[in-house]
């Protein structure tokens, strides 16, 4: 269905009166087609009927972004516990979480499309954004009352809907400017209404940091799980194209085995040889992945469950004692070197940005998490200044491992309070 700016009643709005909240937790699957076609894929959670007449005008609404190689059902312990908390409760919520492309049940870029970049995620999550209407003054009949953006009218959305109850810069001057010139409604009392609070886990924390710095005016916080953004020396600019070209020239080859030596110049999948026997099978790859990450890291069995059978398809015809085969269906190229890295600079000038802009921001990371350095360290504290930090128990994925999740939503909910 063509998209247009009357979106389903589940995201038009804003609270009307706390009766239309309904159902403690409601989840939803839906896709949306971009302008260039990329699929993406989202899961969201509600805790109020949307089918309930009058549905809610306004809502307080979460985007929540993974890590490399995650999915969505990273959140699917701590989307359900936000919306059960005491502050929350009440409030009608809306929890979006993202498959990346490439990603979960998300399409794959074209074979000539941009490579591994967190700026170019940061345009697939403005097409979300723009998609959905968050973000912005929308004055509940699908008019744009607040910010002018130039992807409208070109993301296509398809809605899959399951109602059942889970328990699953420069300086403030040139921020201005900016601002200015993305038609900021200045009475922002009905912007506000639509902002949203941007939850960022490892790689996705590094592209909320992209985001959040380029459209501050879309968020009114922002939450960082192990996270921020990966900085590398500039004078190894040179070495990075270096491996991502040989790593890229190699992989292709076997990617593409129907255009390299065949007749067939026209195809454009991405084959997958690696299959494997099982369910569990594949959910002991993943964590063994997890074993060779830096660090003391860890991973629970449930939660790679979650995201694992997200990540797969069976393959027909192969059942055995351990069940039907499977193979994951992320794109191969996303274990290729990025082309390009950012550099201490560009960082500090994020970081810089996004605390000018007056973002409330959030910092939370594990006790045997991904490593950080003395510069990383002193980067967050002095340059983003959060105005919330705090180390936790567990590992690099403690927002989805359940010994863990629980004290992230606790420390989440006091942030937001």
């Amino acid at each position: 269905m063509r998209y247009t700016l009357q979106l389903a009643s589940i995201l038009t709005t804003t609270v009307r009166g706390m009766s239309t909240i309904a159902k403690p937790n409601i989840v939803h699957e839906r896709t949306f087609t971009c302008s260039d076609g990329v699929q993406l894929a989202t899961r969201h959670w509600v805790n109020f009927d949307a089918s309930s007449s009058p549905p809610p005008l306004h809502t307080r609404k979460f985007l929540c972004l993974h890590g490399w190689l995650d999915n969505a059902a990273s959140f699917n312990r701590l989307a359900p516990l936000l919306l059960e908390s005491s502050s929350l409760s009440d409030i009608p919520t809306e929890i979006c979480a993202l498959d990346f492309p490439g990603h979960g049940l998300s399409g794959h870029k074209s074979v000539d499309g941009p490579p591994q970049l967190l700026a170019e995620y940061a345009y697939y999550v403005a097409e979300l954004v723009e998609a959905m209407q968050w973000g912005k003054g929308n004055d509940g009949s699908g008019n744009n009352a607040g910010i002018s953006r130039t992807v409208v009218a070109n993301v296509n959305q398809n809605t899959n809907t399951k109602n059942n109850d889970s328990k699953e810069g420069s300086d403030v001057a040139d921020v201005q400017k900016v601002a200015s010139n993305c038609d900021v409604e200045e009475n922002s009392t009905k912007n506000n209404n639509n902002k949203i609070v941007l939850i960022g886990h490892s790689m996705g924390s590094g592209v909320s940091v992209v985001l959040a710095a380029a459209f501050p005016e879309w968020f009114s916080s922002f939450i960082l799980l192990e996270g921020g953004l990966v900085a590398r020396n500039a004078k190894d600019a040179s070495r990075h194209v270096r491996a991502a070209c040989q790593r890229r020239l190699k992989s292709n080859k076997t990617l593409f085995p129907s255009i390299n030596g065949s007749s067939d110049k026209t195809a454009t999948t991405l084959p997958r040889t690696k299959v494997y026997s099982n369910l569990n099978a594949a959910i002991e790859a993943r964590l063994y992945t997890t074993s060779r990450m830096p660090g003391d890291q860890y991973l629970s069995y449930e939660a790679a469950k979650d995201m694992v059978m997200r990540a797969t398809s069976k393959v027909p015809g192969t059942s055995s004692a351990g069940g039907e085969s499977v193979i994951f269906r992320h794109d191969p190229r996303l274990q290729w070197p990025s082309l390009q890295y950012y550099t201490r600079e560009q960082v500090e000038a994020f970081f810089h940005d996004i605390h000018v802009s007056n973002i409330p921001v959030c910092f939370l990371w594990a006790e045997d998490g991904w490593p950080v350095d003395t510069w990383q360290e002193d980067i967050v504290k002095n340059v983003l200044q959060p105005v919330y930090m705090k180390k936790l128990p567990g590992s690099h994925h403690l927002h989805a491992d359940p010994d863990s999740v629980n004290a992230v939503a606790d420390e989440i909910v006091k942030f937001m309070d």
